[in-house]
């Protein structure tokens, strides 16, 4: 039911945005916009679009560093399933369902791939933080934008920070032994037994071993903070992705007949991002048009092409997603069948 209420509230957000641009806009110069369009940019997109899930992929499995037996076809299988999710349910509800397959598939813990994928969201903000900073304030002066880069920057500069201190401290020996002391206590039920009656203390002591095992578990997934190197490593990998995501968006524009540059491609692509945090309809519906008619009129780019841009790179998006999502599906099953068979023969 929250999922559902979830759903709802984001495709009345999306609605709206969608209803306030189409009356500021005249759709008929939007589906020119689209006939106009030449569609064998679409192609020359696909191996690119595709190239970013791969980094990704190289990304993920770089943050699970105590697994790297986990075969890489298996981190781009969960991405597709994840991010198709994506298209369907608000707030990347995807997400979770990656983390829960991903767990489930290589007995993992559920809660050490969530934070696995929440690391990924701050690397990624930390990139596109960087990306927008940079050329707002040499390439692209813009007062704005500048400071749209300076909000995003406090919100996952802050996160990294919080999670780099609480990592530090987590692998510090006298607290952790002070940290198992307490769990014992608890453990044993003395400590609490003294102010509630037993049945009482059987459910507080459930509850805290299950706080305790998520929270080990989240640390767990974070550990790539304790090594320099590999958070380098990390961050170094994540450029490629939005290069990737900037070069399709760079031949989507051209395929319109614009020509703003890999900078302005990801400029635009870093305002896209940060303003579809605002929750929407399916895939974003709404705030994604609403960056890309505020991104793209800083190049003086109309809003009736800007909305044709953002629906067909949306759609394009989509359909690559689904149809790599159903490529892994397939061949997972045929690898079932594959299996069963030599048992069968056995």
């Amino acid at each position: 039911m929250k999922i559902f209420d979830k759903k709802i509230i984001g495709l009345i957000i999306g609605v709206i945005f969608i209803t306030l641009i189409l009356k500021n806009i005249d759709p008929h110069k939007s589906i020119e916009a689209v006939k106009n369009f030449k569609f064998m940019y679409l192609f020359l997109m696909i191996p690119v679009y595709y190239s970013a899930f791969l980094f990704r992929a190289l990304r993920w499995k770089l943050i699970i560093s105590e697994k790297t037996g986990i075969k890489l076809s298996s981190f781009l299988n969960s991405l597709f399933r994840g991010w198709f999710i994506n298209n369907f349910v608000p707030a990347r509800g995807g997400e979770l369902y990656r983390a829960h397959y991903f767990g489930k598939k290589e007995s993992l813990s559920r809660v050490t791939i969530l934070a696995s994928i929440v690391l990924e969201r701050i690397f990624d903000g930390l990139v596109l933080f960087l990306i927008l900073l940079l050329l707002a304030s040499f390439v692209f002066s813009s007062k704005k934008f500048f400071g749209v880069a300076v909000a995003a920057g406090i919100v996952f500069m802050g996160t990294f920070s919080v999670l780099l201190l609480i990592s530090k401290f987590y692998k510090n020996t006298f607290i952790q032994e002070k940290f198992n002391i307490l769990i014992l206590k608890i453990k044993e039920k003395n400590f609490i037994k003294k102010f509630l009656n037993e049945k009482i203390c059987e459910i507080v002591s459930k509850i805290f071993h299950k706080i305790t095992y998520a929270l080990i578990s989240f640390m767990n997934g974070v550990e790539i903070f304790n090594s320099p190197v590999l958070i380098l490593k990390t961050f170094l990998l994540t450029i490629p992705v939005w290069f990737c995501e900037g070069l399709t968006l760079l031949l989507l524009i051209k395929g319109f007949g614009y020509s703003i540059g890999i900078l302005g491609s990801l400029f635009v692509l870093s305002i896209v991002a940060f303003i579809s945090l605002i929750p929407g309809g399916p895939a974003g519906l709404g705030p994604v048009q609403w960056g890309y008619i505020i991104a793209l009129g800083f190049f003086n780019i109309s809003r009736e092409a800007s909305f044709a841009i953002s629906i067909i790179g949306q759609l394009f998006s989509i359909i690559l997603i689904s149809l790599g999502c159903l490529f892994f599906i397939i061949t997972e099953r045929l690898n079932l069948k594959e299996k069963e068979n030599i048992n069968l023969e056995d």
